[in-house]
């Protein structure tokens, strides 16, 4: 509340509605959001009866670690499916202090572009934005069983967790966050083919894993999740990305595309 008020006094002071803004000291940052969930709360959550604007919300999250705001805020024009990135924070708005990262497309995102409606906004409602998800995640929670500290910026810390888990590095899991923002050269270090690869690659590995219990999800990967072998650098290359062909490697790769995710 005190953040609240400083800042509503220190833009009055700005627009020359106030001569002078008091000083408030504000108190010390408190903990970080203690929670995290437990893959069978994310299974749970993701199987539960939901509609589509909340199923493409949550799969926006899930494969790009953003804000909730930054999912909803998402359109087509931001995804770059030629250099396979994903800009949160589109052309000519300004970075606040929550920095919309650039991350990597990843295949069940860029699936699920394939084959949804060609609406300018990834998560809307027939066709118009969405300002808010509060009331539907509300009956959502309860659908799914989840306890009450289970909010949708749960999704988020999880996955940071996960990473770290997994021993992604920690500035490669902050510049996925957006925790960190780059100076002008590291602008185009988003085009090296292997910008932030341990996030991509865990990350990927992720969401291959949940797919094995939540349908939709394999729907979109179009992999055989139970015998997926493919080497880090196949996996990734360009060639083996693409939603319209997703190429065999040896024996036991990928699958040929469902006729859906050709479309």
């Amino acid at each position: 509340m005190l953040g609240v008020g400083k800042s509503a006094m220190n833009r009055a002071w700005r627009r020359s509605e106030i001569t002078q803004v008091p000083f408030v000291e504000l108190p010390p940052a408190g903990e970080a959001y203690p929670h995290y969930a437990t893959r069978d709360q994310i299974v749970r959550l993701l199987n539960a009866e939901m509609p589509e604007h909340i199923w493409a919300y949550f799969l926006v999250r899930l494969c790009t670690a953003c804000r909730g705001d930054a999912a909803r805020d998402l359109q087509r024009f931001q995804v770059d499916v030629e250099a396979r990135l994903v800009h949160l924070n589109p052309a000519g708005r300004r970075q606040t202090k929550k920095y919309r990262p650039t991350v990597p497309l990843l295949p069940a995102l860029e699936a699920y572009l394939a084959t949804a409606k060609p609406e300018a906004y990834l998560v809307h409602w027939h066709g118009s934005h969405i300002k808010s998800i509060k009331t539907t995640w509300r009956k959502l929670r309860k659908r799914a069983l989840l306890p009450a500290w289970f909010v949708p910026k749960t999704l988020r810390h999880t996955l940071a967790t996960w990473l770290r888990q997994r021993g992604v590095p920690a500035w490669d899991v902050s510049g996925l966050l957006g925790h960190h923002a780059g100076g002008t050269t590291d602008t185009y270090a988003k085009f090296d083919p292997a910008y932030i690869g341990p996030v991509r690659a865990a990350l990927n590995e992720i969401i291959e894993d949940l797919g094995k219990d939540i349908s939709r999800l394999r729907a979109l990967l179009g992999v055989t999740i139970g015998a997926l072998c493919v080497t880090p650098e196949s996996a990734f290359s360009t060639s083996s990305l693409g939603v319209s062909g997703l190429r065999v490697v040896g024996g036991t790769g990928f699958e040929p595309v469902t006729p859906t995710m050709s479309r």
